[in-house]
């Protein structure tokens, strides 16, 4: 329909073109010779010309908007947000629209009011395996990028028995990361109390006003966390290695008649990674992450220090390689959504766009 539409404007434009043609030589032959000539000599350079309005018009309606779900704007769409302001976007024709989704995102990319959509890789798959029109494309952070933090009297995560902590959901990437976490102090998931909320800036919020004991938290809320003197129990990465934390799903059926947008989708996250960890790139990058996380300087700084230079937790390739997917499938096990034997990978994943996506 889209594609419809452009050629129908563009044949208007062309037509229009034709008819102004056609009556301005009419004129021209109506006119005494002398001035005729000289209009004519004009008409024939105004001919020999290109027509740049049709053609740069059809480009303009040639370009794809693709619907971009997430939970909330930050660290995590750093990549998407760099192809956005440097243009690379732009150059393939593509602009996203970012929508904040919280925690509904699958539904919504299953139901296609997304057209792709970015989160904790199990609501993606959970989604897969149920049978709707979804399936991851791109895994981005292949890491858990989170820490614990707790009031100020909590000294050590064997304190954390009986205590009310906040994480994203009892089948989300944040309870998979902290169930390891609780047993290294011997702790079972229960032997606490849990309760949900899937945006880190609101358990941070919950934190602070005292509503809970601990929650898992990540940059720039992390870096908040540490100022404000709450207890660091410790990161959450080595306790759940090679464990992917956010990747990029698609609704397949509008992934299957926009796979050149999708492509370069893909292929624009890698340049983005690549040029996110150049360190000469590092100040550039916390500016277009301050347009649109909003948050401060400082805090971005240090989400830069942690996610890209020490922890390199955006993948380059976006790829699942069997060893990736053997662990993400493991954490679906822990929350008790599969059982062995694991269904194959390309029941969850799509990798054709990331393969494809050259640059």
């Amino acid at each position: 329909m889209r594609a419809r539409k452009m050629y129908r404007s563009v044949l208007a434009i062309l037509l229009a073109y034709v008819e102004l043609w056609l009556q301005t030589r009419m004129e021209i032959a109506m006119l005494p010779v002398s001035q005729g000539l000289h209009l004519r000599g004009a008409l024939a350079l105004l001919l020999a010309l290109p027509v740049p309005s049709a053609l740069s018009a059809g480009a303009a309606l040639a370009q794809t908007k693709i619907i971009t779900g997430m939970v909330a704007h930050g660290p995590p769409q750093w990549p998407q947000y760099i192809a956005t302001e440097l243009g690379w976007f732009q150059q393939d024709n593509i602009e996203l629209d970012f929508v904040t989704a919280g925690g509904s995102g699958a539904q919504q990319l299953a139901a296609g009011a997304l057209d792709i959509c970015h989160s904790g890789y199990p609501d993606f798959a959970r989604a897969s395996l149920q049978g709707a029109p979804v399936k991851i494309i791109i895994n981005d952070i292949v890491a858990s990028p989170y820490a614990v933090f707790a009031k100020p009297a909590i000294k050590q995560i064997a304190d954390l028995k009986g205590k009310l902590i906040s994480i994203g959901g009892n089948n989300d990437i944040t309870f998979i990361y902290i169930k390891p976490f609780l047993a290294s102090a011997g702790l079972k998931t229960s032997d606490v109390d849990f309760i949900f909320a899937k945006a880190a800036g609101d358990r941070f919020s919950a934190l602070v006003a005292g509503g809970i004991d601990a929650t898992i938290l990540n940059h720039p809320t992390y870096s908040k966390a540490v100022s404000l003197g709450f207890s660091n129990l410790g990161d959450t990465k080595p306790y759940a290695e090679d464990i992917p934390f956010t990747v990029w799903a698609a609704n397949m059926p509008w992934a299957e008649k926009n796979r050149n947008a999708l492509t370069a989708f893909a292929r624009n996250y890698k340049r983005g990674v690549r040029w996110l960890y150049d360190a000469a790139n590092k100040d550039r990058a916390i500016d277009i992450l301050m347009k649109y996380a909003r948050q401060a300087r400082k805090d971005l700084e240090e989400a830069y220090d942690y996610q890209v230079t020490k922890l390199k937790l955006y993948g380059l390739d976006g790829d699942v390689s069997d060893k990736t997917y053997e662990k993400m499938a493991e954490g679906l096990a822990e929350i008790d959504f599969i059982k062995k034997p694991f269904p194959p990978k390309s029941a969850i994943f799509d990798g054709s766009f990331v393969q494809q996506a050259t640059n």
